[in-house]
């Protein structure tokens, strides 16, 4: 039997538990139109001269992306390139798509020359090259390839191929190599996992500003734990060799070097990588210095370094600490916004954004890192560098106007008052021509609306991109509040048939982790609760302490323990709002998350059974020594250094304590939250006595296949179906 047809055989023998209510439907919608996403044009960038944009774009109900192009005066649009059919990942391209959330198949990423001339294509390790947007098309030699770089003059590629750096000349398709040789443990031009998925840094190869220099990363994982991940489905294939850092254990080692774009001798970049092990940033932009942001191990100091590219001298010019930790960024959300430093076109200094007392400001400083003055104001705390308008002397950054939405806004170089650019109240993820001239504004909105608009240079809508999305049948039906002692950021969603007076049991869906908020004023995001709702539930979500998006202490308040605070401040929102609202049938409260989320599932589970009675956890990290070192470090410290902080945050301590019906659900080939983290989960339980449910998804920690996205939730609802029931009481 198959892995799948065990996974289906197995939901059918478990039943889908209590009379089924409501038309359950809605929960194949959602996994067939991926939360009507498919369809919705997505990556849109303004073209350089501003006349088109371009985008990707796929069908209603498929995965597979195209490129498009959008005509801005006749308002019209074409395909340009559409994808070549089926694909094989590279185990190295599978591992960069699990570090980047990418599930879409097709032309997934393309990237545009400074002049426009120039269009580089991905397409599952094959690259090709477009003459601007509609020319002719060009395939690069050979396959293979991950993480391109198109060079800022259009005429050349950067790409690796076997952990080795190449360069392909696109005017005779002349590929050559520029870095060394690389091996199982060494690679060349690529970010290491730490950075790709913890550091908010993707690539490993940056050109010059001029396309005559490469700077590449070497990563030696020679001395990281090497995992090893089997397929059940398959026992005749060997598993698959995965270097991960656990807590506690060795990084990757990271150099950098510099290197002609034809070859030669590079120089190496030479800075105290014991001190400054993690390469948060590397900026080489026109007008602007080759420029490093480091950070030591512990997260807590940030050093933006100068380099010389000739010498390999790396010289401080700004030094930031936290005695908690050091956030890169301000904002998950924001896809569009531009790396920090930036560096200014005439070279005068830099923008830089930190967090300054309770929030994030942005802030111009001098080539020798010296503050010259604070652009945002206080009450738009920075979340998002957007662009830089020389010719209108202005910055546009995304802010938050409120701490429920982002919007982007403009504010004179010189100072001044910062005025709405993009900010309806909603979510804008905002792109911009260097001139200013044109934007497109990725929106997800107050009202229910959401797409992608472009924005003159006045942030006036001149046209939408066009959709062929599926629309939902209605807006999900969120009632945004604050709750609890600390006023926390609170939803409730109820049955879009709802009837006042009867009660309705409750599911609290939860992450309540580090670096994601939750509630958001943007009601697309909730089109999984509000089908969970309509199976005759409320369903309540909030954003306790140790969540982001509001003040710098609220943030760090669970340093050194991760689930005290955060257990107590969702069952006490929780609870004010089962006070508030008498229809929440507070004897009948379930709890489900996933990752992190899972991790608090299972927590509540054992430590909170006078509160809940049924959990759902999904891809639980169990014990985080065995998670990575780069996000674990960050919140509980070394566990050399920290063992009582490990021991206070991990399920393991509480298992004993589990007393209400448990469904633990994993992807038996998660190389983020290994699979691991439940099979110790599982032995804890049963040294307990303790009972509990699984479910075994193949798969990683996404779940691309619709079918199983469908069943892997309808298996959830008949969980609480059985322990909570369904709809109001009579």
């Amino acid at each position: 039997m198959t892995v799948r047809a065990w996974l289906l055989a197995g939901i059918a023998a478990l039943g889908m538990g209590g009379a089924a209510r409501a038309d359950q439907a809605c929960f194949a919608t959602l996994a067939r139109t991926r939360n009507f996403s498919l369809g919705q044009p997505g990556h849109a960038v303004p073209m350089p001269d501003g006349r088109d944009v371009l985008f990707l774009r796929s069908g209603p109900e498929d995965t597979a992306l195209g490129l498009y192009d959008f005509d801005v005066a006749s308002g019209t649009t074409r395909a340009l390139a559409l994808p070549g059919g089926s694909q094989t990942l590279s185990v190295e391209e599978k591992a960069l798509r699990e570090r980047e959330r990418m599930t879409l198949s097709g032309i997934t990423d393309f990237s545009v020359s400074l002049d426009g001339r120039a269009v580089l294509m991905a397409e599952a390790g094959r690259l090709s090259v477009m003459a601007g947007a509609g020319g002719k098309v060009r395939a690069l030699p050979g396959d293979g390839w991950i993480s391109p770089q198109l060079a800022p003059d259009g005429r050349a590629v950067a790409a690796v191929r076997d952990n080795t750096l190449h360069v392909v000349e696109l005017a005779g398709m002349h590929d050559h190599v520029v870095s060394p040789r690389g091996s199982d443990t060494l690679s060349y031009g690529l970010a290491e996992f730490a950075a790709a998925e913890e550091l908010d840094r993707d690539r490993g190869t940056w050109w010059s500003p001029d396309s005559r220099y490469l700077v590449y990363e070497r990563a030696d994982t020679s001395g990281v734990l090497p995992h090893y991940i089997a397929d059940p489905g398959n026992p005749a294939v060997k598993p698959v060799e995965f270097r991960y850092p656990k807590a506690g254990t060795p990084n990757a080692k990271v150099d950098l070097f510099v290197v002609p774009r034809d070859g030669g001798r590079a120089v190496q970049l030479r800075w105290d990588a014991t001190a400054l092990p993690y390469l948060v940033r590397v900026v080489w932009q026109k007008g602007g210095k080759l420029t490093l942001v480091l950070q030591n191990r512990e997260e807590t100091r940030e050093v933006v370094a100068v380099a010389d590219p000739k010498t390999g001298v790396v010289r401080p010019v700004l030094t930031e600490t936290d005695p908690a930790w050091i956030n890169i960024s301000p904002e998950a959300y924001l896809r569009g916004a531009k790396p920090l430093p930036y560096w200014l076109p005439d070279g005068s200094g830099f923008l830089w954004a930190a967090e300054r007392g309770q929030y994030w400001r942005l802030e111009l400083h001098a080539p020798d890192g010296q503050l010259i003055r604070t652009l945002s104001p206080p009450a738009l705390p920075f979340a998002g560098l957007v662009g830089v308008d020389m010719a209108r002397g202005r910055v546009l950054f995304a802010a938050r106007g409120t701490r429920l939405d982002l919007g982007v806004y403009a504010v004179p170089l010189a100072g001044g008052t910062a005025t709405p650019f993009a900010a309806a109240p909603g979510l804008h993820d905002v792109r911009v021509t260097a001139d200013g001239g044109l934007a497109v504004d990725a929106r997800n909105l107050a009202d229910g609306s959401a797409g992608v608009a472009v924005l003159d240079a006045d942030g006036r809508t001149r046209a939408m991109l066009p959709s062929v999305a599926e629309t939902p049948k209605a807006v999900p039906n969120v009632q945004y509040l604050t709750a609890g002692s600390e006023d926390f950021d609170a939803m409730v969603v109820r049955p879009q048939d709802f009837v006042a007076g009867r009660k309705y049991p409750v599911i609290l869906s939860v992450y309540a982790g580090p670096a994601f908020k939750t509630v958001m004023r943007a009601p697309r995001l909730y089109l999984g609760n509000q089908c969970m709702a309509d199976q005759g539930y409320i369903v309540v979500s909030l954003d306790g302490r140790g969540t982001p998006g509001r003040t710098h202490d609220f943030e760090r308040a669970t340093k050194y323990d991760l689930i005290d605070l955060p257990l107590a401040d969702q069952v006490d929102g929780l609870q004010a709002l089962g006070h508030k609202f008498p229809e929440m049938d507070m004897s009948r409260v379930g709890v489900t998350g996933w990752s992190f989320g899972g991790y608090f599932t299972v927590m509540a589970a054992s430590r909170r059974g006078d509160v809940f009675r049924a959990g759902v956890a999904g891809a639980p990290p169990v014990d985080f020594a065995d998670y990575d070192t780069a996000y674990t470090e960050r919140y509980l410290g070394l566990p050399q250094a920290h063992a009582d902080a490990y021991a206070k945050s991990n399920v393991l301590s509480y298992a004993d304590k589990l007393s209400i019906p448990l469904l633990i659900m994993h992807g038996l080939t998660d190389d983020n939250v290994y699979f691991v983290n439940t099979v110790k989960l599982t032995e804890a339980l049963t040294r307990a006595g303790k009972t509990y449910d699984l479910m075994l998804v193949p798969g990683t920690h996404l779940l691309e296949d619709p079918v199983l996205a469908e069943r892997v939730t309808q298996r959830r609802m008949a969980y609480f179906a059985r322990y909570l029931g369904q709809g109001p009481e009579k």
